[in-house]
Formats: C-alpha cells, structure tokens, sequence
C-alpha cells in the first residue's frame, strides 16, 4: 500500500509538470494528500470490485489518476461512481452481483457474433428497414451489449453479398471479448441488445472509408478494458468505444461527448450523446 501510494504521488507530482495550463487545476485537486490516498485506495477497491464480479479490467494506476486530472469532476468520491455507473451498470453494493463474465461469454456465442467473412446462417431482415438505412461507417449503439461494460459499439463495414445463404447482410467490426472480430448485425440483433444507429454528421465519404479501414486493420487483437484513450494504429488491444472512437479520432473528428460529466476514458454512452453523431431511424 506504502508503495502503491507512493507511486500515486509522483504520478500526481508529473502531470502537474504538464504544461503552465494545467498546473493551477493539478495542484488545486491534487495537493491534498488525503486526496491522494483516497485515489488510491478508491482505486484498488475498483480493481477488487471488478474481480469479484467477473469483469477483466486492466486500468493503469496512471490512467486512473490522469483522467481524475483531466475531468470535471471536484471530488474524488464522484469520480469514482462514475466507474461503477460505467462497469456494467451494477449498483454500489456489491452483494447482489452474479457471474457478469459468464453472462458475457453466453452473449458473444450467439450466432451473429465472431462471423468472420461469412454469413453462418440466414440474417433476417423482415421487421426493420436495415438495408436501405445502415451506411459503411455508422456506429451501432447496443443498450443492452454491454460485455463488462454498460452498453457497447461497434463500426458498420458495410454491406456484403453471401453466395451461401443468397442474400445481402450487414457486417460490422468490434471489440468484445474474444478481441476485434467481424460479425453480423440482422433484426435479431437489433431486438437482443437494444441498438440504435449512430451516424458521424460532419464525415465525409473518405473519413468514413478511413475510419473503417483503420478498424479494419485492428482485426486480430486483444481486448482490454483498460479505459485508455489509445489512438496509435500500433495498440495492441482494445476495448469496443475506444476502437471506434480511435478509427474516426484518426481522421480529425473527436466522436466522445464534451458534456460536462462524460464518463471515464470512451464509454458507448460517451459517443451515443456525442453532438458529433445523430440518430438513424430503421423502423419500416
């Protein structure tokens, strides 16, 4: 723990040093050293809390602190509900809390799900009006497809032809558990988790196409919920906000919310109430 704090403060002490900009608002929450500790131990109770519930979380000690320096939050105590809001929704007693990784596993064997290039069974697209509506480049905002976290995104490829099942289908890129993967979206997607369709409003064709093929080129890695904001087409892994957030971030359009309370590091909620997206209707 001695160690631990330790490290806190010379974390702290470094992102003072920053810029002139940024040392007034650094000393102003940091100075104190009961806010230090409180930093601390807030944030082994959030790795423990995690753990116990079956969440793989993998957030740095730094990027713990540094998003505390960075937000507007002016007390820890807030800060820190803001991560458990964030982890699934769970509410602060942590008494009730059953098997999230289990549940999560169980959501990502469905059948749309890791597809790769192929349509494994016949998608359908009887209710909504899909099809016509989704475009290369829209973000698929999932309310209920949280994997650890609340809520989950992912990026629409496009739409591709199946020789085997003789029909058109939506293919998109995410991060979830088994690291980035192409999968499907159909209605039955859209009825199990909840989606609405996000569209950049300020992206052109080839900022769409771009952001795309920098997901497209993510394919393969890990996933980490680490609530970084990595943007380097060099991560190593990610987890699904910050993929999509990182593929349009790489073409100049910042698609996380400047609210006043957005969550920690990318969250799905974060781009859903972005000024920088709007809503599609599909409905027929």
């Amino acid at each position: 723990m001695k160690k631990l704090k330790k490290v806190i403060c010379l974390t702290l002490a470094g992102l003072m040093l920053v810029g002139s900009g940024d040392v007034a608002v650094a000393q102003e929450k940091s100075n104190d050293i009961s806010i230090q500790n409180n930093l601390t131990d807030s944030y082994e109770m959030l790795l423990n809390y995690a753990k116990r519930s079956g969440i793989d979380l993998d957030i740095e000690m730094s990027t713990f602190v540094k998003e505390y320096e960075d937000s507007s939050y002016t007390n820890v105590n807030d800060y820190v509900k803001a991560y458990y809001k964030v982890l699934d929704n769970k509410p602060l007693s942590l008494s009730n809390n059953t098997g999230i990784l289990s549940n999560a596993i169980g959501a990502v064997s469905k059948w749309y799900y890791n597809t790769g290039n192929s349509l494994p069974q016949a998608a359908n697209y009887s209710k909504y009006n899909l099809l016509n509506t989704v475009q290369k480049g829209d973000i698929i905002f999932e309310a209920n497809g949280g994997l650890g976290i609340t809520a989950h995104v992912a990026i629409v490829e496009g739409i591709f032809y199946s020789e085997a099942q003789q029909q058109y289908y939506i293919r998109i890129i995410e991060s979830n558990l088994t690291g980035v993967v192409r999968s499907v979206l159909d209605d039955s997607r859209v009825d199990d988790s909840g989606v609405t369709v996000l569209r950049v409003s300020s992206a052109n064709s080839t900022q769409k196409n771009n952001a795309v093929n920098f997901c497209i080129r993510q394919l393969g890695k890990n996933y980490s919920l680490d609530f970084a904001k990595d943007s380097s087409e060099n991560e190593k892994d990610w987890y699904c906000s910050e993929l999509v957030w990182a593929g349009y971030y790489n073409q100049g359009i910042n698609i996380e919310t400047t609210g006043f309370y957005n969550e920690p590091g990318i969250t799905p909620r974060d781009i859903y109430n972005s000024s920088a997206v709007t809503k599609v209707t599909f409905s027929k």
